[in-house]
């Protein structure tokens, strides 16, 4: 039985960085990376030799992947549910379409790849599910985002606890802004400052130590603690002021 680790949005920043570094894992024998892109999943599978290309648009389902498990019943050692889409600016400008997709990539995906993955897991696999330090929080004109990212959050750490006595370990990971394609770099011919920015590997390497030590939250950089502790006891109304006050120039 082949054990294989599952990353979706693997031909992103983060995606193809918990690719590489899951390649080295000597008790994975196949990377299932998954995404829409197929130049890019080809230019990984070249890179990687573990690697199988799934080309899929986890928009419209996670079909694909389901006909595989079902075919080649596999050992799912690492779930990875890095999928996903942001939007930046007033949510009355964002269209239906772009509404509906959010919800599915970032809510709908995860739940539904956990669900589709655990008959195949046993005591020792491992789930990490990509959210955000904007799971924290209110973001105003980041609206949709924000509350995708909670949701993410706390699906993650409620399962924890249900999968704990199966030995089944969930990690949450919750980085601040990371430097990937995801980002715009201007709004409105203004150059976007991103507080705390950090790589994806800084992620990424953060993430599996956590998912190894049994912690439910990866806060990978200094930003994204001071933040989570900062919208816990500062009231919600004053912070969500601050944020607003800072992206104002940039929606």
């Amino acid at each position: 039985m082949q054990r294989v680790a599952i990353v979706t949005g693997s031909t992103g920043g983060i995606g193809s960085e918990f690719v590489r570094r899951i390649s080295e894992d000597e008790n994975i024998d196949r990377i299932w990376a998954v995404g829409r892109n197929k130049e890019k999943l080809d230019k990984l599978a070249s890179e990687y030799p573990k690697v199988v290309s799934v080309e899929a648009d986890l928009s419209k389902g996670i079909g694909e992947i389901s006909e595989k498990l079902n075919s080649e019943n596999p050992e799912v050692r690492i779930l990875v549910n890095n999928a996903g889409v942001g939007y930046l600016g007033y949510f009355e400008n964002m269209e239906q379409e772009k509404i509906e997709s959010l919800c599915m990539l970032n809510c709908t995906v995860p739940a539904l790849l956990v669900s589709e993955c655990l008959p195949y897991m046993k005591e020792g696999s491992g789930i990490i599910n990509v959210s955000s330090s904007s799971s924290f929080q209110p973001n105003p004109y980041l609206t949709m985002y924000s509350a995708s990212k909670v949701f993410v959050k706390n699906f993650s750490r409620a399962l924890g606890v249900e999968l704990k006595k199966r030995g089944i370990k969930v990690t949450c990971s919750c980085p601040g802004w990371v430097d990937t394609g995801m980002l715009p770099k201007e709004k409105n011919g203004k150059k976007i400052h991103y507080t705390g920015m950090i790589s994806a590997e800084k992620v990424v390497s953060k993430a599996l130590a956590d998912l190894r030590r049994g912690r439910e939250l990866s806060l990978p950089s200094f930003f994204a603690k001071y933040f989570r502790l900062y919208s816990k006891y500062m009231p919600t109304k004053i912070v969500m002021g601050q944020w607003t006050w800072i992206m104002r120039k940039y929606v």
